[in-house]
Protein backbone atom coordinates (compact mmCIF):
# COMPACT_ATOMS: atom_id res chain seq x y z
CA UNK A 1 0.00 0.00 0.00
CA UNK A 2 1.36 3.12 -0.63
CA UNK A 3 -0.29 6.87 -0.04
CA UNK A 4 -0.43 9.09 -3.26
CA UNK A 5 -1.90 12.18 -4.66
CA UNK A 6 -4.70 12.24 -6.94
CA UNK A 7 -4.97 14.53 -10.53
CA UNK A 8 -8.84 14.51 -11.65
CA UNK A 9 -9.07 13.79 -15.14
CA UNK A 10 -12.09 13.77 -17.66
CA UNK A 11 -12.80 10.21 -17.89
CA UNK A 12 -15.64 8.82 -18.92
CA UNK A 13 -16.39 5.16 -18.27
CA UNK A 14 -18.73 2.92 -16.24
CA UNK A 15 -16.37 0.71 -14.81
CA UNK A 16 -13.69 2.86 -12.27
CA UNK A 17 -10.54 2.61 -13.38
CA UNK A 18 -6.95 4.45 -12.19
CA UNK A 19 -4.26 5.98 -14.50
CA UNK A 20 -0.55 5.42 -13.14
CA UNK A 21 2.46 5.44 -14.79
CA UNK A 22 4.51 2.05 -15.09
CA UNK A 23 7.14 3.36 -12.00
CA UNK A 24 4.13 3.75 -9.64
CA UNK A 25 2.71 0.16 -10.62
CA UNK A 26 5.90 -1.34 -10.45
CA UNK A 27 5.99 -0.29 -6.53
CA UNK A 28 2.88 -2.01 -6.37
CA UNK A 29 3.72 -5.05 -8.05
CA UNK A 30 0.47 -4.96 -9.68
CA UNK A 31 -0.02 -7.54 -13.16
CA UNK A 32 -2.31 -6.45 -16.08
CA UNK A 33 -5.13 -8.62 -14.26
CA UNK A 34 -4.87 -6.84 -11.16
CA UNK A 35 -7.32 -4.87 -9.10
CA UNK A 36 -6.65 -1.96 -6.88
CA UNK A 37 -8.76 -0.34 -4.16
CA UNK A 38 -8.23 3.44 -3.75
CA UNK A 39 -9.64 4.96 -0.14
CA UNK A 40 -9.67 8.35 0.91
CA UNK A 41 -10.59 9.30 4.89
CA UNK A 42 -14.23 8.80 4.13
CA UNK A 43 -15.09 6.54 0.99
CA UNK A 44 -12.96 3.50 -1.44
CA UNK A 45 -13.52 2.44 -4.56
CA UNK A 46 -12.02 -0.89 -7.02
CA UNK A 47 -10.56 -0.26 -9.93
CA UNK A 48 -8.75 -1.10 -12.60
CA UNK A 49 -5.13 0.00 -13.13
CA UNK A 50 -4.23 1.56 -16.18
CA UNK A 51 -1.03 2.25 -16.69
CA UNK A 52 0.39 4.85 -19.09
CA UNK A 53 3.21 7.14 -20.35
CA UNK A 54 3.55 10.63 -20.70
CA UNK A 55 -0.54 11.42 -19.44
CA UNK A 56 0.20 10.62 -15.49
CA UNK A 57 3.58 11.76 -13.85
CA UNK A 58 4.89 9.27 -11.40
CA UNK A 59 4.09 8.99 -7.68
CA UNK A 60 0.57 10.45 -9.20
CA UNK A 61 -2.55 8.95 -10.34
CA UNK A 62 -5.75 10.06 -12.12
CA UNK A 63 -9.30 9.27 -11.74
CA UNK A 64 -12.57 10.21 -13.10
CA UNK A 65 -14.33 13.65 -11.88
CA UNK A 66 -17.26 11.37 -10.98
CA UNK A 67 -14.77 8.59 -8.36
CA UNK A 68 -13.16 11.52 -6.92
CA UNK A 69 -16.84 12.77 -5.83
CA UNK A 70 -17.73 9.33 -4.34
CA UNK A 71 -14.11 9.52 -2.43
CA UNK A 72 -14.78 13.07 -1.73
CA UNK A 73 -11.43 14.12 -3.08
CA UNK A 74 -9.88 17.15 -5.19
CA UNK A 75 -6.79 17.44 -7.16
CA UNK A 76 -3.57 16.75 -4.87
CA UNK A 77 -5.56 15.43 -2.02
CA UNK A 78 -4.20 12.31 -0.77
CA UNK A 79 -5.43 8.69 -0.86
CA UNK A 80 -4.21 4.81 -0.22
CA UNK A 81 -3.43 2.86 -3.33
CA UNK A 82 -2.89 -0.64 -2.75
CA UNK A 83 -3.87 -4.39 -5.16
CA UNK A 84 -6.94 -5.45 -3.76
CA UNK A 85 -7.27 -9.85 -3.02
CA UNK A 86 -10.34 -11.39 -4.17
CA UNK A 87 -13.21 -10.39 -1.59
CA UNK A 88 -14.45 -13.30 0.02
CA UNK A 89 -18.02 -12.11 -0.63
CA UNK A 90 -17.07 -12.97 -4.17
CA UNK A 91 -16.53 -17.05 -3.00
CA UNK A 92 -20.31 -16.20 -1.21
CA UNK A 93 -21.98 -14.81 -4.51
CA UNK A 94 -20.03 -17.99 -6.66
CA UNK A 95 -20.93 -20.31 -4.23
CA UNK A 96 -24.87 -19.81 -4.51
CA UNK A 97 -24.07 -21.05 -8.52
CA UNK A 98 -24.33 -24.37 -6.52
CA UNK A 99 -26.83 -24.02 -4.38
CA UNK A 100 -25.67 -22.70 -1.33
CA UNK A 101 -28.11 -20.74 1.14
CA UNK A 102 -26.42 -17.71 2.53
CA UNK A 103 -26.30 -16.88 6.09
CA UNK A 104 -26.53 -13.60 7.82
CA UNK A 105 -23.28 -13.15 8.23
CA UNK A 106 -22.63 -13.77 4.47
CA UNK A 107 -25.60 -11.49 3.57
CA UNK A 108 -23.92 -9.08 5.30
CA UNK A 109 -20.09 -9.40 3.64
CA UNK A 110 -21.54 -9.37 0.02
CA UNK A 111 -24.02 -6.34 0.70
CA UNK A 112 -21.65 -4.23 2.38
CA UNK A 113 -19.00 -4.85 -0.28
CA UNK A 114 -21.19 -3.93 -2.92
CA UNK A 115 -22.33 -0.74 -0.84
CA UNK A 116 -18.98 0.20 -0.76
CA UNK A 117 -18.15 -0.39 -3.75
CA UNK A 118 -15.60 -3.26 -2.93
CA UNK A 119 -16.69 -5.19 -6.02
CA UNK A 120 -16.06 -4.73 -9.92
CA UNK A 121 -18.96 -4.79 -12.12
CA UNK A 122 -17.97 -7.95 -13.49
CA UNK A 123 -18.41 -9.43 -9.90
CA UNK A 124 -21.78 -7.30 -9.37
CA UNK A 125 -22.71 -8.89 -12.54
CA UNK A 126 -21.99 -12.67 -10.99
CA UNK A 127 -24.51 -11.04 -8.09
CA UNK A 128 -26.97 -10.11 -10.26
CA UNK A 129 -27.30 -13.21 -12.15
CA UNK A 130 -27.38 -15.96 -9.19
CA UNK A 131 -30.07 -13.20 -8.35
CA UNK A 132 -31.59 -14.03 -11.76
CA UNK A 133 -31.20 -17.42 -11.52
CA UNK A 134 -31.15 -18.98 -8.17
CA UNK A 135 -33.49 -16.45 -6.31
CA UNK A 136 -33.88 -16.10 -2.29
CA UNK A 137 -35.60 -18.01 0.13
CA UNK A 138 -37.14 -16.55 2.97
CA UNK A 139 -35.03 -15.83 5.23
CA UNK A 140 -32.13 -14.81 2.47
CA UNK A 141 -34.68 -12.48 1.19
CA UNK A 142 -35.29 -11.33 4.69
CA UNK A 143 -31.41 -10.95 5.56
CA UNK A 144 -30.61 -9.16 2.57
CA UNK A 145 -33.36 -6.58 2.38
CA UNK A 146 -32.96 -5.71 6.17
CA UNK A 147 -28.80 -5.33 5.79
CA UNK A 148 -29.07 -3.34 2.36
CA UNK A 149 -31.31 -0.70 4.82
CA UNK A 150 -28.55 -0.47 7.54
CA UNK A 151 -25.61 -0.19 4.57
CA UNK A 152 -27.33 3.35 4.25
CA UNK A 153 -28.78 6.23 6.12
CA UNK A 154 -31.78 5.29 8.14
CA UNK A 155 -34.95 7.87 9.04
CA UNK A 156 -36.98 7.72 12.56
CA UNK A 157 -39.84 10.49 12.39
CA UNK A 158 -40.71 9.21 16.03
CA UNK A 159 -44.40 9.02 14.30
CA UNK A 160 -46.45 6.64 11.71
CA UNK A 161 -44.57 7.18 8.83
CA UNK A 162 -46.51 6.77 5.30
CA UNK A 163 -45.72 6.19 1.41
CA UNK A 164 -46.56 5.31 -2.08
CA UNK A 165 -44.76 3.14 -4.28
CA UNK A 166 -44.84 2.20 -7.81
CA UNK A 167 -42.70 -0.49 -9.52
CA UNK A 168 -43.21 1.53 -12.60
CA UNK A 169 -43.76 0.48 -16.44
CA UNK A 170 -46.05 2.79 -18.11
CA UNK A 171 -45.26 6.05 -19.20
CA UNK A 172 -47.11 9.23 -17.89
CA UNK A 173 -47.49 7.67 -14.04
CA UNK A 174 -47.61 11.06 -12.63
CA UNK A 175 -50.01 10.40 -9.91
CA UNK A 176 -47.28 10.81 -6.73
CA UNK A 177 -47.67 14.25 -6.61
CA UNK A 178 -51.47 14.30 -6.17
CA UNK A 179 -51.29 11.30 -3.71
CA UNK A 180 -48.65 13.15 -1.33
CA UNK A 181 -51.07 16.77 -1.31
CA UNK A 182 -53.84 14.80 -0.48
CA UNK A 183 -52.27 12.36 2.57
CA UNK A 184 -50.46 15.61 3.74
CA UNK A 185 -53.77 17.63 3.33
CA UNK A 186 -55.17 15.02 5.87
CA UNK A 187 -52.23 15.36 8.40
CA UNK A 188 -50.36 11.94 7.59
CA UNK A 189 -46.71 11.95 7.16
CA UNK A 190 -45.76 11.18 3.97
CA UNK A 191 -41.59 12.03 2.86
CA UNK A 192 -41.75 10.47 -0.39
CA UNK A 193 -38.74 9.27 -1.96
CA UNK A 194 -38.16 9.20 -5.67
CA UNK A 195 -35.91 8.45 -8.56
CA UNK A 196 -35.02 10.26 -11.47
CA UNK A 197 -35.61 8.37 -14.64
CA UNK A 198 -32.53 6.52 -16.49
CA UNK A 199 -34.42 5.66 -20.19
CA UNK A 200 -38.18 5.93 -19.19
CA UNK A 201 -39.52 9.24 -19.92
CA UNK A 202 -39.86 10.78 -16.32
CA UNK A 203 -39.09 10.08 -13.00
CA UNK A 204 -41.16 11.46 -10.06
CA UNK A 205 -37.71 13.30 -9.15
CA UNK A 206 -37.64 14.47 -12.23
CA UNK A 207 -41.67 16.10 -12.53
CA UNK A 208 -41.21 17.62 -9.04
CA UNK A 209 -37.70 18.92 -10.21
CA UNK A 210 -39.59 20.71 -12.76
CA UNK A 211 -41.38 23.13 -9.83
CA UNK A 212 -39.03 22.77 -6.91
CA UNK A 213 -35.58 21.50 -5.66
CA UNK A 214 -35.72 17.66 -5.13
CA UNK A 215 -32.10 17.67 -3.62
CA UNK A 216 -31.84 17.37 0.58
CA UNK A 217 -29.47 16.02 2.64
CA UNK A 218 -30.71 13.40 5.27
CA UNK A 219 -30.86 16.47 7.89
CA UNK A 220 -32.95 18.78 6.04
CA UNK A 221 -35.28 16.39 5.26
CA UNK A 222 -35.94 15.41 8.61
CA UNK A 223 -36.05 19.09 9.64
CA UNK A 224 -38.81 19.86 7.00
CA UNK A 225 -40.74 16.82 6.40
CA UNK A 226 -43.33 16.41 9.97
CA UNK A 227 -43.30 20.52 9.83
CA UNK A 228 -45.05 20.20 5.52
CA UNK A 229 -46.05 16.66 6.38
CA UNK A 230 -45.58 15.90 3.08
CA UNK A 231 -42.18 15.91 0.54
CA UNK A 232 -41.16 14.63 -3.07
CA UNK A 233 -37.14 14.36 -2.85
CA UNK A 234 -34.66 12.61 -5.04
CA UNK A 235 -33.62 9.36 -3.46
CA UNK A 236 -29.66 9.56 -4.71
CA UNK A 237 -28.84 12.02 -2.45
CA UNK A 238 -29.83 10.64 0.59
CA UNK A 239 -27.94 7.07 0.57
CA UNK A 240 -30.76 4.80 1.05
CA UNK A 241 -29.68 1.38 0.02
CA UNK A 242 -26.84 2.16 -1.94
CA UNK A 243 -26.19 -1.41 -2.79
CA UNK A 244 -29.71 -0.77 -5.08
CA UNK A 245 -28.32 1.91 -7.21
CA UNK A 246 -25.05 0.10 -7.70
CA UNK A 247 -26.84 -3.23 -8.82
CA UNK A 248 -29.20 -1.31 -10.95
CA UNK A 249 -27.00 -0.18 -13.64
CA UNK A 250 -25.52 -4.00 -14.10
CA UNK A 251 -28.90 -5.33 -14.59
CA UNK A 252 -29.82 -2.83 -17.00
CA UNK A 253 -26.99 -4.08 -19.14
CA UNK A 254 -27.37 -7.65 -18.27
CA UNK A 255 -31.49 -7.06 -19.71
CA UNK A 256 -32.83 -8.98 -16.27
CA UNK A 257 -34.68 -7.57 -13.51
CA UNK A 258 -34.28 -10.60 -10.72
CA UNK A 259 -37.96 -10.72 -8.90
CA UNK A 260 -36.36 -11.21 -5.29
CA UNK A 261 -33.72 -8.23 -5.95
CA UNK A 262 -36.68 -6.09 -6.58
CA UNK A 263 -38.69 -6.53 -3.95
CA UNK A 264 -35.34 -6.00 -1.46
CA UNK A 265 -34.57 -3.19 -2.81
CA UNK A 266 -38.09 -1.55 -2.77
CA UNK A 267 -38.81 -2.91 0.62
CA UNK A 268 -34.96 -1.71 2.10
CA UNK A 269 -35.72 1.70 0.91
CA UNK A 270 -39.13 1.91 2.94
CA UNK A 271 -37.55 0.44 5.64
CA UNK A 272 -34.60 2.63 5.84
CA UNK A 273 -37.07 5.52 5.65
CA UNK A 274 -38.73 4.30 8.90
CA UNK A 275 -42.20 3.72 6.78
CA UNK A 276 -44.60 2.21 8.69
CA UNK A 277 -47.73 1.82 6.28
CA UNK A 278 -47.28 1.60 2.38
CA UNK A 279 -49.78 1.62 -0.59
CA UNK A 280 -48.28 -0.31 -3.33
CA UNK A 281 -49.04 0.22 -6.97
CA UNK A 282 -48.76 -2.80 -9.71
CA UNK A 283 -49.43 -1.44 -13.37
CA UNK A 284 -50.46 -4.67 -14.97
CA UNK A 285 -50.57 -5.05 -18.67
CA UNK A 286 -48.83 -6.64 -21.61
CA UNK A 287 -46.50 -3.97 -22.08
CA UNK A 288 -45.56 -3.63 -17.90
CA UNK A 289 -43.72 -5.74 -15.75
CA UNK A 290 -46.46 -7.46 -14.45
CA UNK A 291 -47.85 -9.07 -17.43
CA UNK A 292 -51.43 -10.41 -16.18
CA UNK A 293 -53.35 -10.38 -13.41
CA UNK A 294 -51.67 -14.06 -12.12
CA UNK A 295 -48.07 -12.80 -12.16
CA UNK A 296 -49.23 -9.16 -10.54
CA UNK A 297 -50.96 -10.95 -7.84
CA UNK A 298 -48.42 -13.14 -6.88
CA UNK A 299 -45.84 -10.54 -7.38
CA UNK A 300 -48.65 -8.36 -4.43
CA UNK A 301 -48.51 -11.51 -2.27
CA UNK A 302 -44.51 -11.99 -1.94
CA UNK A 303 -44.18 -8.06 -1.05
CA UNK A 304 -46.65 -8.15 1.42
CA UNK A 305 -45.52 -11.34 3.09
CA UNK A 306 -41.93 -9.47 2.95
CA UNK A 307 -43.53 -6.44 4.68
CA UNK A 308 -44.84 -8.36 7.72
CA UNK A 309 -42.21 -10.07 8.54
CA UNK A 310 -40.24 -6.71 8.82
CA UNK A 311 -43.06 -4.77 10.68
CA UNK A 312 -44.21 -2.48 7.78
CA UNK A 313 -48.06 -2.45 6.52
CA UNK A 314 -49.07 -3.07 3.04
CA UNK A 315 -51.97 -2.63 0.81
CA UNK A 316 -51.49 -3.46 -2.84
CA UNK A 317 -53.27 -2.53 -5.87
CA UNK A 318 -53.37 -4.00 -9.12
CA UNK A 319 -53.72 -1.08 -11.39
CA UNK A 320 -54.69 -1.19 -15.26
CA UNK A 321 -51.24 -0.61 -17.24
CA UNK A 322 -52.26 -1.41 -21.08
CA UNK A 323 -51.58 2.75 -22.30
CA UNK A 324 -50.24 5.46 -20.92
CA UNK A 325 -51.44 6.97 -17.74
CA UNK A 326 -53.04 10.75 -18.70
CA UNK A 327 -52.54 12.80 -21.60
CA UNK A 328 -49.31 14.06 -20.64
CA UNK A 329 -45.48 12.60 -20.90
CA UNK A 330 -42.25 14.13 -19.70
CA UNK A 331 -41.60 16.05 -16.50
CA UNK A 332 -42.63 19.52 -17.29
CA UNK A 333 -45.65 17.98 -19.18
CA UNK A 334 -46.57 15.93 -16.47
CA UNK A 335 -46.14 18.46 -13.46
CA UNK A 336 -48.86 20.19 -15.66
CA UNK A 337 -51.10 17.55 -15.57
CA UNK A 338 -50.36 16.73 -11.90
CA UNK A 339 -51.25 20.09 -11.25
CA UNK A 340 -54.33 20.59 -12.96
CA UNK A 341 -55.64 17.29 -11.59
CA UNK A 342 -54.74 19.28 -8.00
CA UNK A 343 -56.77 22.41 -9.80
CA UNK A 344 -60.13 20.14 -10.61
CA UNK A 345 -59.27 19.84 -14.27
CA UNK A 346 -57.32 17.32 -14.56
CA UNK A 347 -57.86 13.79 -16.96
CA UNK A 348 -60.43 11.31 -15.47
CA UNK A 349 -58.18 8.53 -15.41
CA UNK A 350 -55.48 10.40 -13.23
CA UNK A 351 -57.82 11.91 -11.32
CA UNK A 352 -59.08 8.06 -10.21
CA UNK A 353 -56.03 6.55 -9.86
CA UNK A 354 -54.95 9.69 -7.32
CA UNK A 355 -57.83 9.07 -5.23
CA UNK A 356 -58.09 5.55 -5.16
CA UNK A 357 -54.59 5.01 -4.19
CA UNK A 358 -54.65 8.17 -1.48
CA UNK A 359 -57.86 6.83 -0.35
CA UNK A 360 -56.03 3.54 0.41
CA UNK A 361 -53.66 5.62 2.75
CA UNK A 362 -56.86 7.64 4.42
CA UNK A 363 -58.12 3.92 5.46
CA UNK A 364 -54.78 3.10 6.59
CA UNK A 365 -54.43 5.98 8.67
CA UNK A 366 -58.02 5.41 9.97
CA UNK A 367 -59.38 8.66 8.20
CA UNK A 368 -61.71 6.88 6.80
CA UNK A 369 -63.95 3.68 6.93
CA UNK A 370 -62.99 0.58 4.79
CA UNK A 371 -63.87 1.76 1.17
CA UNK A 372 -64.56 5.32 1.47
CA UNK A 373 -61.00 6.38 1.59
CA UNK A 374 -61.43 7.57 -2.30
CA UNK A 375 -64.69 9.46 -1.74
CA UNK A 376 -62.46 11.35 1.16
CA UNK A 377 -59.72 11.90 -0.80
CA UNK A 378 -61.69 13.55 -3.69
CA UNK A 379 -63.00 15.75 -0.91
CA UNK A 380 -59.66 17.14 -0.88
CA UNK A 381 -59.06 17.62 -4.13
CA UNK A 382 -62.50 19.80 -4.38
CA UNK A 383 -62.08 21.63 -1.74
CA UNK A 384 -58.65 23.23 -2.98
CA UNK A 385 -57.04 21.64 0.13
CA UNK A 386 -54.83 19.55 -1.46
CA UNK A 387 -53.53 22.12 -3.76
CA UNK A 388 -53.06 24.56 -0.99
CA UNK A 389 -50.76 21.36 0.38
CA UNK A 390 -49.11 20.97 -2.92
CA UNK A 391 -48.36 24.54 -3.17
CA UNK A 392 -46.91 24.95 0.33
CA UNK A 393 -44.73 21.98 -0.48
CA UNK A 394 -43.30 23.59 -3.46
CA UNK A 395 -42.67 26.25 -1.85
CA UNK A 396 -40.87 24.78 1.08
CA UNK A 397 -38.57 22.92 -1.17
CA UNK A 398 -37.70 25.88 -2.79
CA UNK A 399 -40.06 26.47 -5.40
CA UNK A 400 -42.15 29.09 -6.55
CA UNK A 401 -44.76 30.52 -4.55
CA UNK A 402 -48.25 29.54 -5.74
CA UNK A 403 -47.66 27.10 -8.25
CA UNK A 404 -49.93 26.68 -11.13
CA UNK A 405 -50.33 24.52 -14.18
CA UNK A 406 -50.47 27.63 -16.46
CA UNK A 407 -47.04 28.78 -14.71
CA UNK A 408 -44.94 26.07 -16.05
CA UNK A 409 -43.60 26.22 -19.06
CA UNK A 410 -42.69 23.23 -22.02
CA UNK A 411 -40.85 23.47 -25.35
CA UNK A 412 -41.06 25.49 -28.34
CA UNK A 413 -41.35 23.43 -30.82
CA UNK A 414 -43.93 21.28 -31.53
CA UNK A 415 -45.11 18.98 -34.39
CA UNK A 416 -48.56 16.85 -34.10
CA UNK A 417 -48.58 13.16 -35.77
CA UNK A 418 -51.67 12.53 -37.31
CA UNK A 419 -53.67 9.50 -38.04
CA UNK A 420 -53.14 7.95 -41.63
CA UNK A 421 -56.36 5.99 -42.30
CA UNK A 422 -60.28 6.01 -40.43
CA UNK A 423 -60.04 3.99 -37.47
CA UNK A 424 -60.52 2.30 -33.71
CA UNK A 425 -57.41 2.91 -31.52
CA UNK A 426 -56.71 -0.27 -31.10
CA UNK A 427 -53.67 0.08 -28.40
CA UNK A 428 -51.23 2.50 -27.62
CA UNK A 429 -47.24 1.06 -27.51
CA UNK A 430 -46.00 2.71 -24.25
CA UNK A 431 -42.51 1.06 -25.70
CA UNK A 432 -42.82 3.40 -28.47
CA UNK A 433 -44.19 5.95 -27.00
CA UNK A 434 -41.46 6.51 -24.70
CA UNK A 435 -38.80 6.01 -27.69
CA UNK A 436 -40.35 8.97 -29.18
CA UNK A 437 -40.31 11.08 -26.13
CA UNK A 438 -36.69 9.79 -25.26
CA UNK A 439 -35.69 10.86 -28.81
CA UNK A 440 -37.40 14.69 -28.01
CA UNK A 441 -35.63 15.45 -25.04
CA UNK A 442 -36.88 13.18 -21.96
CA UNK A 443 -35.65 12.97 -19.59
CA UNK A 444 -32.76 15.46 -19.81
CA UNK A 445 -34.50 18.12 -21.10
CA UNK A 446 -37.20 18.67 -19.02
CA UNK A 447 -39.61 20.44 -21.35
CA UNK A 448 -39.76 17.80 -23.84
CA UNK A 449 -42.61 15.40 -24.06
CA UNK A 450 -45.65 14.73 -25.55
CA UNK A 451 -49.29 14.87 -25.30
CA UNK A 452 -51.79 12.61 -26.45
CA UNK A 453 -54.78 13.77 -28.07
CA UNK A 454 -56.69 10.31 -27.89
CA UNK A 455 -57.04 7.08 -25.73
CA UNK A 456 -57.45 3.48 -26.62
CA UNK A 457 -60.40 2.49 -27.94
CA UNK A 458 -61.18 5.85 -29.50
CA UNK A 459 -62.23 6.49 -33.29
CA UNK A 460 -59.93 8.92 -35.39
CA UNK A 461 -60.27 10.39 -38.81
CA UNK A 462 -57.62 10.01 -40.82
CA UNK A 463 -55.41 13.53 -40.88
CA UNK A 464 -57.15 13.70 -36.53
CA UNK A 465 -53.92 14.98 -34.30
CA UNK A 466 -53.09 11.29 -32.49
CA UNK A 467 -50.28 13.21 -30.46
CA UNK A 468 -47.87 16.56 -30.18
CA UNK A 469 -44.18 16.24 -30.21
CA UNK A 470 -42.68 18.98 -27.57
CA UNK A 471 -38.87 19.46 -28.09
CA UNK A 472 -36.48 21.93 -26.71
CA UNK A 473 -34.62 21.79 -30.46
CA UNK A 474 -35.55 21.39 -34.06
CA UNK A 475 -33.12 18.42 -34.50
CA UNK A 476 -34.39 16.58 -31.82
CA UNK A 477 -38.14 16.99 -32.68
CA UNK A 478 -37.06 15.85 -36.29
CA UNK A 479 -35.72 12.67 -34.82
CA UNK A 480 -38.42 12.72 -32.86
CA UNK A 481 -40.98 12.82 -35.55
CA UNK A 482 -38.48 9.68 -37.69
CA UNK A 483 -38.98 7.44 -34.51
CA UNK A 484 -42.96 8.05 -34.60
CA UNK A 485 -42.97 7.15 -37.97
CA UNK A 486 -40.71 4.51 -38.26
CA UNK A 487 -42.42 2.90 -35.49
CA UNK A 488 -45.48 4.25 -34.55
CA UNK A 489 -47.00 4.25 -31.21
CA UNK A 490 -50.45 4.21 -32.47
CA UNK A 491 -52.42 0.80 -33.35
CA UNK A 492 -55.07 2.13 -35.70
CA UNK A 493 -57.77 -0.87 -37.21
CA UNK A 494 -60.82 -0.72 -38.71
CA UNK A 495 -63.62 -2.57 -37.31
CA UNK A 496 -62.97 -6.01 -39.39
CA UNK A 497 -59.39 -7.39 -38.20
CA UNK A 498 -59.41 -10.09 -40.43
CA UNK A 499 -61.50 -11.72 -42.83
CA UNK A 500 -62.06 -15.46 -43.19
CA UNK A 501 -63.86 -16.79 -45.93
CA UNK A 502 -65.37 -20.02 -47.67
CA UNK A 503 -65.25 -18.78 -51.08
CA UNK A 504 -62.45 -21.21 -52.77
CA UNK A 505 -59.27 -19.42 -54.16
CA UNK A 506 -59.36 -21.50 -57.07
CA UNK A 507 -63.22 -20.80 -57.92
CA UNK A 508 -63.48 -16.95 -57.08
CA UNK A 509 -66.03 -15.06 -59.12
CA UNK A 510 -64.83 -12.79 -61.03
CA UNK A 511 -67.96 -9.55 -61.41
CA UNK A 512 -67.79 -7.32 -64.65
Amino acid sequence: MITIPIKVIDIRSKDPFVMLAKETASKLFLKHTDVVIVKSSTAELSAYPVVVTEIIENDTIGISPRNADHLGVKDGNQVTLSARKKPLSYKYITDKIDGKIWDQNEINTIVNDISNRRLTSLEISTFALVSQFKGFDNNELVGITRSMAEAGTQFDFEEPTYDKHSIGGIPGNKITPVIVSIAAAAGLLIPKTSSRAITSPSGTADTMEVLANVDFTPEELSELAPKVRGMIAWNGGLNLAPLDSIVIEVKKELGIDPRDQMLASIVSTKLAMGVDKLVFDIPTGPQTKMKDNVEALEFAHSMINLCRQLDIRVEAALTLGDQPLGRNIGPALEAVEALQVLEGKGTASVIEKSVELAGILLEMGGLANLGQGSTIAHEYIKSGKALAKFQEIVETQGGNKGVTSKSVDIAEYTVEVKALMDGYIQAIDSKRITAVANAAGTPKHKTAGIRLNFRKGDFVHEGDALFTIYSPSESKLATAVQVATTSPPFIIEGMIIRRVGSISQEKSVRLT
